[in-house]
Order: C-alpha cells, then sequence, then structure tokens
C-alpha cells in the first residue's frame, strides 16, 4: 500500500468512524428518550383513568353513609348489639 491509502484509512477510522457511532448513539438515545416520554405519558392516562374510577366510587360510598337510611339502620344494628344478653 502506498501513503496516500494509508492516509485515507486513518481518516476513515480515526475521523470518520467515531463521527458515524457517536451520531448513531445519540440518535438511539434520542429515540430512548421518546419511547420513555411516551411509556410515561401511557402510564400517566392509566393512572388519572384509575383515580377517576376510586373517585366515582368514593362518591358512591360517601352518598351510601350520608344516606338516612343507611345511618338508621346502623343506629339499629348497634341497639341490637347492645341488647343482646351477655353470656358469662
Amino acid at each position: 500500500m502506498d501513503e496516500g491509502m494509508i492516509f485515507i484509512f486513518i481518516i476513515l477510522f480515526g475521523f470518520v468512524l467515531p463521527i458515524v457511532i457517536f451520531g448513531t448513539w445519540t440518535s438511539h438515545k434520542k429515540d430512548m428518550i421518546k419511547l420513555s416520554a411516551s411509556l410515561n405519558n401511557s402510564e400517566k392516562t392509566n393512572l388519572q383513568n384509575e383515580l377517576a374510577a376510586v373517585k366515582t366510587r368514593l362518591e358512591v360510598l360517601e352518598a351510601i353513609v350520608t344516606d338516612k337510611k343507611y345511618q338508621l339502620s346502623q343506629e339499629f344494628d348497634e341497639l341490637k348489639r347492645s341488647d343482646k344478653p351477655r353470656v358469662n
């Protein structure tokens, strides 16, 4: 090989190849960040949906507990428990 060919290989492997590898690596990192962000958005959406369902269930339970019939029933149950004869 002549000196011109060796110089081309030095340029190719010394400068061009590292630039290509670095460009590929940074492109991969960017893609991974985008993928992570989209997963975070889907997780966020899932958590928001779950929170909305829990809020709905809580509202239903609050309505049941604050219902006069439910409170009256609870008071009757407490009276029944306190009126039972105790066995010693």
